[in-house]
């Protein structure tokens, strides 16, 4: 409490909080001997330690030095203190974070020392002892270590003899090793002393910070089998609990083990597979096991297919990967693991349905089961879920392990008029002894200032709950970086508004913290001109920026996430104003959660409210292992406390039971109640099954073969749908309508192995409801495709257009997208899209277009992600693909102009060399644009092998041009890009 009354400027402090502060030197003392006392027993629990090493926390970085030596205090004593207190209570992520609160010991051949290096673990271990149980790790030597540790048990008995200075040092660094020999990376692994660990374990030492044991979550799964057990597993694990780690110890074991075999992690989203790209992959590939990821779309491309048979681990999407194993079934057959990341996506509607399918899919495999470990940290029935997987009871690990445990508040109001004041009451949750209110939190003086106009003192009105969320975030800064949540984008409610929001407050001289005040000013400006000449100084993503706030939202394009992920992943702004889009596995530095709204806005409708899983996966975020020691969550509008409390309470939650099992009975309910008999017809003609036909057909691709006959066919599709969840749900013989869509879709398979088409489509990975399209609308669209084109050019973007308008998931995307009313047609927006489309190919920045286009930015961006960069990049890369296969079957070779044409529309270049430099690993689009349109000047000759080299070339020999065009940030990004820094 006294931590909080301090962050937040309350002088007024209870009675008996005063009492401490004015005897400060009993205080610490106690907390010494509370320190001592619970380290020689063990029932002290994780809560307990992590509260033990907060309060010593007050005292090493919180308190005035000078007040510390007044105290006869030593600051650094009280940072040992606290990174012990953190690592005995199984924290180790904490510990280091406190130990490196203090200055480094003068004599590197002290205990302290060897205290600090093992607890900080510094780039450069200067303690002996440190250095040796690091070299004990890498060699696999655990006889020598046991033999530390009972050296220093004996150096802590000897000390006693010195005196308490001494002793001090010795009974904790005794203390912190015998735990370590427990729970250090060797010890834990099976055999761990065996060399086989031995590259894994140097890549966890040489991490920064350097890891050397797990966490207890990851115990218990190592411990419950998971690695040498070959049956599936279900891992239940909340945010940060280490499943990455976990993950690619898996990994390293599976595939060492099965040198012919590929494994697969699954991921649900583009961002996450960009991270572990950068992550994961990498440390794959350095422990020589060749890695790669798969998140482009739902047709590979040709970097994703080629040597896929030298690939041994793959991270992709549930899309991607759909494609692969469709397009290289040899490939499909050398997968023996896979493991399914952020598994509660299976009640997704989105991406729900695809995930289940393909696991389903993958599971029917007979010869060589495949291994499934599927992972999340919000799925109460994941017992259910395992046992769908093939695992059993034993197989299921739960875990409620957090390295940063998280507190919960509310924000209440009280008083009205000049009275007015909202107090925030902490731990509303739990016991009555360890609830408290911090009254003042906000009140009239927080919203006060003096207009300059006038002289006289004016109020800002604070009645809102979006004032009051903005105003709680801004006084919680000077904890660390802070997250204000709402469950919409757009709207004065959404968090579009609350930046708006901000950005008014930060208008008038408030007393409340300013967040450009914790900002890195040199790092922003960079920023800032990069944001404002992609989309205008007047786009409030780039006014949040120049106020010392990031905006984060699923409309903002890949690329500038990115840079904004790194402005808050470095620290450089501590404020963020974002959606769900923190809770999609990216790994950011939160340390307090502001939960504006947990109530979703459907259009006019009334409001959703989240699910308990979906807020506990959010609150998770609040709380990073290695970046805070915890988390704070406020409650911002008290009447939804409700839906926060079981997440608080660590409820349950609500019951996965996925999209799949959702969408067929909404089928059979619109069947029957409409009288309809299901066909094919009826299946490729309604856009909403249109996840559930997509997904079918890919699993009973992968089934059927010449040799199976027409019957025999049937009855496996008709078999395979038991392998899904839906079914794995039902009575025996009740997923009648499940298997009907499975029946269905084999027999239209069949019709097109009759008609010699199956080999386009298994060839291709494109839809089997694409092919009517293809063939009947798209083929007759030009004369001849074989004849030289330009992807540019005018006639064959409309041509592509026109075709794809028709596909009805794209006219209710743009509808969507558009925001258009029930009674308005797509039509309506049809030019403005296709004129959208043009500039985007063109070249043109987000600014330009929105300019050109008469639209909001922000109106921009939802058209763009929701329609152009997803919706029409699908359906141009599976019909072109698709076309390419029916000309080839009739001797007929696409002009590459067409075949390029998908590339030009995903990376929104005009040019051939700007192509190229994006396929070659450019981020900024801005940069591989105007590299390419410079190249096409000059005609320079511009081939996939030396794309880089080129464009380093060219930025070599002009620096001072390039840089003053692209700017600070895209320059210098993109000479990384090319290798040259």
């Amino acid at each position: 409490m006294a931590r909080h009354l301090g962050h937040f400027s309350i002088t007024q402090m209870p009675m008996e909080l005063a009492r401490i502060s004015n005897r400060l030197e009993d205080y610490y003392i106690s907390l010494v001997g509370e320190l001592f006392e619970a380290a020689r027993g063990t029932d002290t629990s994780s809560a307990d330690w992590a509260q033990l090493g907060n309060a010593f926390l007050q005292f090493s970085k919180e308190l005035p030095s000078v007040q510390l030596v007044q105290l006869g205090i030593a600051q650094d004593e009280a940072a040992l203190f606290a990174a012990a207190a953190f690592y005995f209570g199984d924290f180790p992520a904490s510990a280091c974070l406190a130990m490196r609160q203090s200055a480094i010991p003068d004599s590197p051949q002290s205990l302290r020392a060897a205290c600090y290096d093992f607890l900080a673990r510094p780039l450069q271990l200067r303690s002996a002892a440190a250095h040796a149980l690091q070299e004990h790790l890498r060699t696999g030597n655990l006889v020598a270590l046991a033999s530390d540790v009972e050296a220093a048990v004996q150096v802590e008995k000897d000390a006693l003899l010195e005196g308490p200075d001494a002793w001090v040092a010795a009974a904790l660094l005794s203390k912190l090793l015998t735990r370590f020999h427990a729970s250090n990376v060797r010890a834990v692994l099976p055999q761990g002393a065996n060399p086989f660990w031995t590259p894994l374990v140097n890549s966890f030492l040489d991490r920064k910070p350097s890891t050397w044991e797990f966490f207890p979550s990851q115990i218990q799964a190592i411990q419950g089998g998971l690695l040498e057990n070959n049956q599936s597993y279900a891992l239940q694990m909340p945010t940060g609990a280490g499943k990455t780690t976990l993950c690619e110890t898996l990994l390293y074991w599976h595939l060492n083990l099965n040198p012919q075999h590929v494994a697969i992690m699954v991921v649900p989203y583009r961002s996450l597979a960009s991270e572990l790209r950068s992550s994961l992959v990498r440390r794959l590939n350095a422990m020589g096991l060749p890695s790669r990821c798969a998140y482009g779309g739902t047709v590979p491309s040709r970097d994703e297919m080629h040597g896929l048979d030298q690939i041994r681990a793959l991270v992709a999407t549930p899309e991607s990967l759909s494609g692969v194993l469709s397009a290289d079934p040899s490939f499909a057959q050398r997968v023996s693991l896979v493991i399914c990341d952020e598994g509660h996506l299976l009640d997704s509607s989105g991406r729900g349905i695809g995930l289940e399918l393909l696991l389903a899919r993958m599971k029917a495999r007979v010869i060589n089961p495949i291994r499934f470990v599927f992972m999340s940290a919000i799925v109460p029935n994941i017992e259910e879920i395992n046992a769908w997987l093939g695992g059993n009871e034993q197989t299921v690990i739960r875990s409620t392990y957090r390295p940063a445990i998280a507190e919960f508040a509310v924000l209440r109001s009280q008083g009205a008029g000049a009275s007015k004041s909202v107090r925030l009451d902490m731990h509303p949750h739990e016991p009555d002894q360890r609830q408290y209110g911090i009254y003042g939190f906000l009140d009239r003086s927080h919203f006060q200032y003096i207009n300059p106009a006038t002289g006289r003192n004016k109020t800002y009105t604070f009645n809102s709950v979006k004032t009051l969320a903005i105003a709680a975030a801004r006084k919680v800064l000077t904890m660390g970086t802070t997250a204000v949540f709402a469950a919409n984008k757009r709207g004065s409610q959404g968090a579009i508004g609350l930046a708006e929001e901000l950005i008014a407050q930060l208008s008038f001289p408030l007393s409340l913290p300013n967040p450009i005040a914790f900002a890195n000013l040199e790092k922003l400006e960079s920023r800032i001109n990069y944001l404002e000449t992609e989309f205008g100084s007047s786009w409030i993503g780039a006014r949040s920026v120049r106020n010392g706030a990031v905006l984060h939202h699923g409309d903002i394009p890949q690329e500038t996430r990115e840079v904004l992920e790194e402005l808050l992943r470095e620290r450089h702004i501590h404020l963020v104003v974002c959606t769900s889009t923190l809770a999609e596995g990216v790994n950011l530095p939160i340390r307090s959660l502001v939960l504006y709204s947990v109530q979703r806005r459907q259009g006019k409708g009334k409001p959703v409210d989240m699910l308990a899983r979906d807020i506990k996966n959010l609150v998770g975020r609040a709380g990073r292992a290695g970046a805070n020691t915890k988390g704070l969550v406020i409650c911002a509008n008290a009447d939804q406390w409700g839906l926060v409390e079981p997440v608080a309470t660590a409820g349950p939650g609500e019951t996965l039971r996925g999209a799949l099992r959702t969408l067929i009975r909404n089928l059979e309910n619109h069947l029957s109640i409409h009288n309809i008999v299901l066909t094919n017809e009826f299946l490729e003609a309604n856009a909403v099954i249109h996840p559930l036909v997509d997904g079918v057909d890919s699993t009973l691709l992968e089934l059927i073969g010449e040799e199976l006959g027409d019957n025999d066919f049937v009855r496996l599709a008709t078999d395979l749908a038991s392998h899904t969840f839906a079914a794995h749900q039902q009575p025996p013989g009740s997923a009648g309508t499940l298997r009907s869509v499975f029946e269905l879709r084999a027999v239209r398979l069949l019709s097109l192995r009759a008609q010699g088409k199956l080999a386009w489509i298994k060839e291709t990975g494109t839809k089997v409801r694409l092919l009517a399209s293809v063939e009947q609308l798209l083929l007759p669209a030009l004369a001849d495709w074989s004849a030289p084109m330009d992807p540019s050019s005018d006639d064959l973007r409309t041509t592509i257009l026109e075709w794809a308008w028709q596909d009805q998931e794209l006219q209710s995307d743009v509808k969507s997208a558009f925001r258009l009313d029930e009674n308005q047609h797509p039509v309506t927006v049809k030019p403005k899209f296709f004129e959208i489309v043009r500039l985007w190919m063109a070249g043109a920045s987000f600014y330009g277009i929105a300019e050109s286009t008469q639209l909001k930015v922000d109106d921009l961006l939802a058209v763009h992600s929701r329609a152009t960069s997803y919706s029409l990049e699908s359906i141009v890369e599976q019909g072109i693909t698709l076309l390419s296969r029916i000309l080839l079957e009739r001797g007929i070779v696409i002009h590459e102009g067409v075949t390029a044409f998908t590339e030009h529309l995903k990376f929104g270049v005009p040019s051939r060399e700007g192509k190229l430099f994006a396929t070659a690993g450019v981020r900024h689009r801005r940069a591989y644009v105007m590299l390419g349109d410079v190249h096409k000047r000059d005609g320079t000759v511009v081939n996939p092998s030396n794309a880089k080299a080129t464009a380093l070339r060219a930025m070599n020999a002009f620096p001072e041009q390039w840089h003053a065009v692209l700017g600070d940030l895209v320059y210098n990004n993109t000479l990384v890009d090319l290798g040259n820094l």
